[in-house]
C-alpha cells in the first residue's frame, strides 16, 4: 500500500520538484533529465532530501545511462520495492545499497473506535487522559482548514516559535517555498481554533484517499494541553469519518508519532556504478 502512496504523492511530481530545485539553489551546472538531475557524470534525485520524503520510480537501463554520459547513479530515500526493481536492472556487483532515512505511516481503519482500539494499552489510555484534558479547558475548540494567507502567517510565526533547529529553519526562502506550495492543488492547513487563537497547524497534501503530513507548528501558550497532539488525534478522527485510507507521518521517528499508532518504514540509498 505504501507503494502507492509514494507513486501519488506530491513529492514525485515536477511541479513539486521544481521549486524544491528553485529553494536549493541548484547549480547552473546540474542538468535535468525528467525527474533527475545530472553532475559530473552522475545522474541523481533532483532537489533535496531534506524536503523531499519520497522518490520517483527509477528505470533506466545502463544503455540509458550511458547515452547521456553518466558513470555513475546515486539515490535516495527509495522504498525497498523500488530498489528491487531497479536490482533487476543491474548486476548485483554494480549496486551499494545502505539504510538511511525512515518514514513513518498510519493505515486508518473504518471506525475511530477501531482505531483507539488498535493502540497499545498503554498508549490509548495516554491519548485518552490528553483528549479529556484538552475537552475539558477548551471545550469550544474547533478543527479548520484553510488556504488562507492570514492562517498561513501564523503556521509561519508560530513555526519559528520552535526550540533548536525547527526554529531557526523556517527563514525567508524557505517561507516561499512554503507559501508556493500552499497556492498548489492537495496542500492546505489545519488548525486547531480554541478562543479565537490558534493553538496548532499542520500543513499537510490531501488526495482522495489520505493526508501527508509534510510540517508542523504549535502554540507554546497551550504546551500544557498537548495542542499538537490533540490537533493530529482530531485530523485522524476527521479522515477515517471522510473513509480515507492513510495518515502519513512521512520523516523521521519522533516519538508522537508512534504514540499515535503510526508504523515505521525503513528507506534506502542506493549508488549504482557503470
Amino acid at each position: 500500500m505504501i507503494v502507492d502512496q509514494i507513486n501519488n504523492s506530491p513529492f514525485v511530481t515536477k511541479e513539486f520538484l521544481n521549486l524544491v530545485i528553485q529553494l536549493n539553489s541548484s547549480s547552473d551546472s546540474d542538468l535535468q533529465h525528467d525527474l533527475f538531475s545530472i553532475k559530473d557524470g552522475t545522474l541523481c534525485n533532483s532537489g533535496s532530501r531534506d524536503y523531499i520524503d519520497y522518490r520517483p520510480n527509477f528505470n533506466l537501463t545502463s544503455k540509458s545511462l550511458k547515452d547521456l554520459n553518466c558513470k555513475k547513479v546515486s539515490l535516495d530515500s527509495m522504498h525497498f520495492d523500488q530498489i528491487k526493481e531497479i536490482s533487476k536492472l543491474y548486476p548485483e556487483n554494480s549496486l551499494k545499497i545502505s539504510k538511511q532515512d525512515q518514514v513513518v505511516n498510519l493505515m486508518l481503519p473504518e471506525s475511530y473506535e477501531e482505531y483507539l482500539a488498535a493502540l497499545p494499552r498503554k498508549k490509548r489510555h495516554e491519548l485518552k487522559r490528553k483528549k479529556v484534558r484538552f475537552q475539558e479547558k477548551y471545550p469550544q475548540a474547533v478543527l479548520r482548514e484553510s488556504k488562507d494567507s492570514e492562517i498561513f502567517e501564523s503556521f509561519i510565526t508560530l513555526h519559528k516559535t520552535s526550540d533548536g533547529d525547527k526554529g531557526n529553519f523556517m527563514n525567508d526562502e524557505v517561507t516561499a517555498f512554503f507559501s508556493s506550495l500552499l497556492t498548489m492543488k492537495g496542500w492546505k492547513i489545519y488548525y486547531l481554533e480554541v478562543d479565537n487563537a490558534i493553538a496548532a497547524c499542520c500543513f499537510v497534501y490531501e488526495d482522495e484517499v489520505g493526508s501527508y503530513l509534510y510540517n508542523s507548528s504549535k502554540n507554546n501558550t497551550f504546551n500544557e494541553v498537548n495542542p499538537g497532539i490533540i490537533i493530529i488525534d482530531k485530523i485522524i478522527e476527521q479522515l477515517i469519518s471522510k473513509e480515507f485510507t492513510f495518515f502519513d507521518f512521512l520523516k523521521g521517528t519522533e516519538r508522537y508519532k508512534f504514540d499515535l499508532g503510526g508504523i515505521s518504514t525503513q528507506l534506502y540509498d542506493i549508488e549504482i556504478t557503470l
